[in-house]
């Protein structure tokens, strides 16, 4: 099961305009309710923010520096929220990263400031 902050690699699909695209690393933003039923249920959508190297001139922007599978510093971009089909999620590849309680918070909050 994927859990709420956890990074994969997630197929975007082709670029749209300013729109983020390719295979890139995202944070799981569902919650884990919603991440359970994605087993158990038709339920097949999840919400995730992706991730960037370019330093995006955004102030909902989180720093991530490199570790575990994530091989260099990347920038989450929290006013992209995207929720995507489960199967747009790479799972054979695996998390490549998990946030820490206080990224995880510090993304939660940020979106919370965009609604």
């Amino acid at each position: 099961m994927i859990e709420q902050g956890e990074v994969y690699l997630v197929d975007f699909a082709k670029k749209y305009n300013s729109e983020f695209g390719k295979v890139r690393p995202a944070v799981v933003l569902q919650n884990n309710f919603l991440n359970r039923a994605l087993e158990d249920t038709q339920y097949q959508s999840v919400l995730v923010v992706p991730l960037s190297t370019q330093d995006i001139q955004t102030e909902y922007k989180i720093e991530i520096g490199p570790r575990d599978n994530l091989k260099e510093k990347s920038f989450i971009v929290a006013n992209w929220l995207c929720t995507l089909d489960f199967q747009r999620i790479q799972l054979e590849k695996g998390v490549i990263t998990k946030l820490s309680s206080d990224e995880l918070q510090q993304l939660k909050s940020k979106v919370c400031d965009l609604i």
